[in-house]
């Protein structure tokens, strides 16, 4: 059966089929907390990240989850660069904005996230919600019907058994070797990811590192358009 292989995060093994989806929720979660030095309010423009989806596919399977937890807390310093360096609740306000506008690459986590909820349930919205749209958007279903905002972390992992069970079908009596893998084909395409992605996961050795390698490539690709929405 062709599914997103399971996987490791900082030497800990994630259950079930959502392992890798819950990946870049735990990094971004924890560096969204961090927090920096108060200083005078000034908002200054953020910087676009130079780490593509192709260089990460590149980098060995050991190297390429520090670099996309990298360009997280690229993300997390841009969005607090753009509110200013007094933590006061204009802050919090303006953060709780900046991470909504940042993530919602397609529109749907403006109707759906709301931006005067708790900081907890604003970033579990939008954290789950912008890797559950993509898994939908990949699989062919639509975030507004077949995802439940009403539990974004559930929904997630329900949108991700999805996207394994499309992708188990398309590749149905298709090879899935090392060099030749129907997985890494279909997962990139359908993610929108390039052909170099795919073809740099297809190399991988086993199949749980193709698997890795196409969903550390998504993570940049989502990590990067929230840079560029920032400093747009």
């Amino acid at each position: 059966m062709t599914r997103f292989p399971a996987s490791t995060h900082r030497g800990q093994v994630m259950p079930g089929k959502a392992r890798l989806a819950k990946l870049s929720i735990v990094t971004f979660i924890v560096v969204m907390l961090v927090a920096c030095q108060p200083a005078e309010r000034v908002s200054q423009p953020a910087a676009r990240s130079t780490v593509t989806p192709e260089y990460i596919a590149s980098l060995p399977p050991d190297q390429s989850r520090p670099a996309v937890d990298q360009l997280a807390n690229e993300v997390v310093a841009a969005q607090s660069t753009s509110c200013g360096p007094t933590h006061d609740a204009e802050w919090e306000a303006c953060m709780n904005v900046r991470l909504l506008q940042s993530f919602d690459r397609y529109g749907f986590l403006i109707r759906h996230c709301t931006p005067a909820a708790s900081v907890k349930m604003l970033r579990d919205c939008v954290l789950n919600g912008s890797l559950g749209v993509d898994w939908l958007l990949a699989a062919g279903a639509s975030p507004d019907t077949d995802f439940d905002w009403s539990q974004p972390a559930v929904a997630r992992d329900a949108a991700l058994k999805r996207l394994n069970d499309v992708l188990t079908e398309r590749c149905k009596g298709k090879p899935e070797e090392t060099g030749n893998s129907c997985f890494s084909a279909e997962s990139a395409r359908s993610l929108g990811l390039s052909q170099s992605v795919s073809t740099q996961c297809a190399v991988k050795p086993t199949l749980e590192a193709r698997g890795r390698c196409i969903v550390d490539a998504h993570d940049a690709a989502m990590y990067s358009a929230a840079l560029a929405a920032i400093a747009d």
